[in-house]
C-alpha cells in the first residue's frame, strides 16, 4: 500500500508540475511586455568591465515615462580620488514583446562644452515581475560594463544618487 501511495503522489505532484509550467507558458504568452511595463521609477548600479583605470561604476536615479528617461547619476571617484560626472541624464527606453530592453542614456560631463555628450546604450533584459533588471553596456569611447536595476518609489525613503 505504501509504494501505491509514493507512486500516486508522485504522479500528483508531476501533473501539478506540468500544469503550474503549462499555465505559466501561457501566462507569458498571453501577456507579452508592453510599453507601459516600463514606465516608473528605477534606481540602477553600472560598472565597466574593461576600463579599471576609469574606475567607471555609479548610481543613478531614472524616470521612464512612454520611451523618455530622464534622472540624475553620479559616478565614482576615478582611481586617483578625481571626482567623476555628477548630474543630469536624459534619453529613450524601448521594450520589446520579450521584455528585453534598449536604452540609451545620454549626459554632458563637461559644462564648458555643452555640445558634447557621453552616450551610452543599454542592452537590458526585465525580469519576469518587470520590477528589476539586468543587462550591458557601451558608449562611444569603447567603455563597456553591466548593469543592473531596480523599481523603487519616490514616495517611500531611499538613498540618493549622490
Amino acid at each position: 500500500m505504501n509504494k501505491i501511495t509514493q507512486i500516486f503522489a508522485t504522479l500528483a505532484l508531476l501533473s501539478a508540475q506540468a500544469y503550474a509550467d503549462d499555465r505559466q507558458g501561457h501566462q507569458q504568452k498571453k501577456h507579452p511586455c508592453r510599453g507601459q511595463d516600463l514606465d516608473g521609477d528605477y534606481v540602477m548600479y553600472q560598472a565597466a568591465v574593461n576600463k579599471p583605470e576609469l574606475n567607471h561604476t555609479g548610481r543613478c536615479e531614472v524616470n521612464v515615462t512612454n520611451g523618455v528617461l530622464a534622472g540624475v547619476c553620479a559616478f565614482d571617484p576615478n582611481v586617483s580620488g578625481n571626482p567623476n560626472f555628477q548630474g543630469e541624464v536624459y534619453g529613450t527606453a524601448s521594450i520589446n514583446s520579450n521584455c528585453s530592453v534598449d536604452m540609451e542614456i545620454r549626459f554632458h560631463p563637461n559644462p564648458n562644452a555643452p555640445d558634447f555628450a557621453v552616450i551610452s546604450s543599454f542592452d537590458l533584459q526585465l525580469t519576469p515581475d518587470k520590477q528589476g533588471f539586468v543587462g550591458k553596456f557601451s558608449n562611444q569611447f569603447g567603455v563597456y560594463g553591466l548593469s543592473n536595476g531596480a523599481r523603487y518609489s519616490v514616495n517611500l525613503p531611499h538613498t540618493p544618487a549622490d
